[in-house]
């Protein structure tokens, strides 16, 4: 790497330094954008554990709920099932919410909106966009919103709810 940029003119390495940064920049963006969806799907859960009764002997939470529960592990594992398969339903439903928003899935419905809104205004015939069709090209220009790290994270919590799951089969 220093070979190549010793043989370029001090304006190219420079750029070329700050393509490496905004790469190295963007990596750090998206793994930020994971731990952080992945630290709330892990408070979630716990929080749903804990009202559930992870904590409660396993005697006491039978009774309460009725669950088909004889002993501390399968009550363990079916409160932990249940808790990351929520939570992961919810994340990755959110993220298939933002994959439908980036293919105009409501653009029709906020359009409607933003008419139906302006009809209060005082100046009804100074509006931003005169058709749909305005709206939906104006749209189609804008950046689509990321969404894998959603899905992503959504997966691998029902996979542990499956993993989970199992468990509590075999022990029931």
């Amino acid at each position: 790497m220093q070979k190549q940029n010793q043989n370029l003119s001090p304006k190219e390495n420079n750029e070329q330094i700050k393509k490496e940064q905004e790469k190295l920049l963007g990596k750090n963006k998206l793994l930020i954008r994971y731990v952080i969806t992945a630290s709330i799907c892990l408070v979630l859960s716990f929080i749903y554990s804990a009202i559930a009764g992870i904590f409660k002997p396993y005697s006491e939470v039978a009774a309460l709920t009725g669950w088909n529960i004889n002993s501390e592990l399968t009550k363990c594992m079916f409160i932990l099932c249940n808790a990351t398969f929520v939570v992961g339903i919810l994340c990755a439903g959110f993220g298939l919410l933002v994959v439908a928003s980036n293919g105009g899935a409501f653009e029709m419905f906020v359009y409607g909106m933003r008419r139906f809104i302006s009809l209060f205004q005082k100046d009804v015939n100074k509006i931003k966009f005169q058709t749909f069709y305005d709206y939906h090209v104006y749209k189609s220009s804008e950046p689509k919103r990321s969404f894998w790290y959603l899905i992503i994270v959504g997966v691998v919590f029902l996979g542990l709810s499956g993993l989970f799951l199992l468990i509590y089969m075999q022990n029931r």
